[in-house]
């Protein structure tokens, strides 16, 4: 799995969120509260965008429903009402040579 390349590791600052191609993946990369994370652009709930999402508290929310995502383990947030929601599909974070990226399969 070769490394795909998103952003420069200095230009990552906190609330920085961008959306990629990785591959044939659309990710949304992401540095908040120190930890940088790299996700599926798409909500599982019906597939809306998450790259206007909402960052606070260690979570994503999804525009379109409302839905809070964590960002440590991309599992929905907020009780029986998501218990259905498949969590967000997290992707490993590399770095290398100054560049925050991914690999994809």
């Amino acid at each position: 799995m070769p490394f795909i390349p998103l952003e420069k590791r200095e230009r990552l600052e906190n609330g920085y969120c961008r959306r990629f191609a990785a591959g044939k993946h659309r990710v949304l990369l992401i540095h908040s509260d120190g930890e940088t994370v790299v996700i599926d652009e798409r909500c599982p709930h019906d597939g809306a965008s998450l790259a206007k999402g909402r960052i606070a508290a260690g979570c994503i929310r999804c525009p379109k429903h409302g839905i809070h995502f964590s960002l440590a383990s991309g599992a929905a947030q907020g009780g029986e009402a998501v218990a259905a929601v498949p969590p967000l599909r997290r992707l490993p974070v590399v770095e290398q040579g100054g560049w925050v990226g991914t690999v994809v399969d």
